[in-house]
């Protein structure tokens, strides 16, 4: 069951890439987000975070500190949106523009990354102010 997720995840990454190479710039993006959102679900969505981690080299208890950051930040919902500012995404980031959740992701590794080192550290940080 994880291969298929895992293929599922791999063919709309290849697909995304090539719409987004064959689409040309003044032609109105195809909607494929609602489509890659209903094949992908929270479950799917943190199948693609753990497989992104391992890029980082971050271990596996740095993505069960990523799940319960995000967990909290968004219960993993691409489209949490804070009144209180403009944090968007699974990752909450602020000023995010994407809905899609394979970006948000992506994003947010890389935010986590850059200003936390890791995962577990963005946690503890959310743990003592309650925001990362």
């Amino acid at each position: 069951m994880p291969n298929l997720i895992k293929i599922k995840i791999s063919i709309i990454s290849v697909f995304s890439f090539l719409v987004a190479i064959l689409t040309p710039a003044h032609a109105e993006a195809p909607i494929k987000q609602k489509e890659e959102t209903q094949i992908l679900d929270k479950t799917d969505f943190k199948l693609y975070a753990a497989q992104k981690m391992d890029s980082y080299n971050w271990d596996k208890e740095e993505l069960i500190c990523l799940k319960r950051l995000w967990g909290k930040e968004s219960a993993w919902n691409h489209l949490a949106d804070n009144p209180n500012s403009t944090a968007y995404g699974i990752a909450q980031m602020l000023n995010e523009t994407s809905n899609d959740p394979l970006v948000q992701i992506s994003n947010g590794l890389r935010y986590i990354e850059h200003r936390y080192d890791k995962p577990c550290n963005a946690w503890n940080h959310w743990q003592r102010l309650n925001w990362y």
